[in-house]
């Protein structure tokens, strides 16, 4: 089960790559952390420096990725954009990504949601 999961997780880090790319966006880093974290895509947003949670679910029975980023999350992700940001004073935001893949493995639903935390 944990291989699918980890599977399901790249494949939908892919996708929100490419579409961070259709909306402009530069891609900075993918998968950056250390042992206290680790962010899922660091892009620029012309002069914003944009952390990406990218959160993934093969249908919605059991609830949809949306729900799975709670506060606890947010706050984590942006402990590990303050150690990634080091003192530089940057324009910056949190965004969530959620895909919804069909059990086949094709997208569902992809959603960008900017600016939430």
């Amino acid at each position: 089960m944990k291989q699918f999961n980890r599977q399901t997780g790249k494949k939908a880090e892919a996708l929100a790559v490419a579409v961070l790319r259709e909306k402009g966006y530069k891609i900075l880093e993918q998968n950056w952390g250390n042992k206290f974290g680790e962010i899922d895509i660091i892009a620029q947003d012309g002069k914003t420096l944009v952390f990406v949670e990218v959160k993934a679910k093969t249908g919605t029975n059991l609830g949809t990725p949306e729900e799975m980023v709670g506060q606890g999350k947010l706050g984590k992700v942006q402990q590990m954009a303050m150690r990634y940001l080091e003192g530089k004073d940057v324009p910056c935001r949190i965004d969530v990504v959620a895909v919804v893949l069909e059990a086949s493995g094709e997208l569902e639903r992809l959603t960008h949601y900017e600016n939430v935390y």
